[in-house]
């Protein structure tokens, strides 16, 4: 039987990265652990947690997650106490909730400095590409518009891409 939390508390004392710990996670099941998950995101929230917030995001991706989710992780994206945006995306982009689609187009446009290839932008991008709503299609059509040319050029890539499966 898996105990969750002997795996999640696995988490933090790994040091060899290539050591297949992840083959230890139950497949198959979308959304076994979400009561933990919750709990534990909530928790990273107001313990301001950077490590578990990222051993969190990273049992969601393999976990998966729902709307449920959708306002702390928003939250998240305005905290500035850790690095984990891009994660916080692609669990984003897991669920696609439409109410997520004017933070991810907020979330576009506000390039960090570090960001030179636009990686932000970019999950966001496919985030409203993957909720695919007519607000989402809207802002992607905006930032096809911008000025910044890595993230116009992935706008209208992921437009072409969602106007096709219509």
């Amino acid at each position: 039987m898996f105990d969750f939390w002997k795996f999640y508390k696995g988490l933090f004392s790994r040091d060899d990265y290539f050591d297949n710990y992840w083959d230890k996670f139950p497949e198959g099941q979308h959304l076994q652990f979400k009561k933990e998950t919750l709990s534990l995101l909530k928790n990273n929230v107001t313990n301001k947690d950077e490590k578990g917030l990222a051993n969190t995001l990273a049992v969601l991706c393999n976990d998966g997650a729902d709307s449920d989710y959708t306002d702390i992780l928003l939250q998240l994206l305005d905290e500035k106490w850790h690095i984990s945006e891009e994660d916080i995306i692609s669990v984003l982009e897991l669920i696609k909730d439409p109410k997520s689609v004017n933070k991810l187009y907020e979330v576009a446009l506000d390039v960090p400095d570090y960001d030179e290839m636009r990686a932000i932008a970019k999950k966001c991008i496919w985030s409203l590409s993957a909720v695919n709503t007519p607000e989402a299609v809207q802002k992607l059509k905006l930032l096809t518009k911008v000025d910044d040319p890595i993230i116009k050029e992935n706008a209208i890539f992921e437009l072409e891409h969602v106007l096709k499966k219509k």
